[in-house]
């Protein structure tokens, strides 16, 4: 699975300000557990509506964020649950939550230079 994240892309969105940029990473990553449990509350009740608005949120944090193949797989889970297609929705969630996942350790900064350095964009 690529994970990738155009850091440029990310940095350029909040006007060149790094600091602020970390800092909405953190919060990103401080309010996704409650993005992950809806989702999967959402799923296993069969509550599309709860899914879509959880999967709709976070297209919308990961777009801004750079995080394009996240976003496109958010807006995938959102057309899902719009079809009411449990099976597809339970794979997408699943394919969205191991991207965030491998993101975090993209975003996380090492020694103080992003990841970005690693050519992942």
């Amino acid at each position: 699975m690529s994970a990738g994240w155009d850091y440029a892309a990310a940095l350029e969105r909040v006007g060149g300000d790094e600091p602020l940029l970390v800092e909405l990473i953190a919060i990103f990553f401080e309010e996704y557990p409650k993005f992950a449990a809806r989702l999967t509350q959402s799923l296993s009740q069969k509550d599309f509506a709860g899914l879509r608005e959880a999967a709709h949120s976070l297209k919308g944090s990961l777009g801004y964020l750079g995080a394009a193949h996240g976003e496109s797989l958010a807006l995938a889970v959102e057309q899902a649950s719009v079809a009411k297609d449990a099976a597809r929705a339970g794979d997408l969630v699943a394919q969205l939550m191991a991207y965030i996942e491998a993101l975090r350790q993209l975003m996380a900064p090492s020694a103080g230079e992003p990841n970005d350095a690693n050519g992942l964009h």
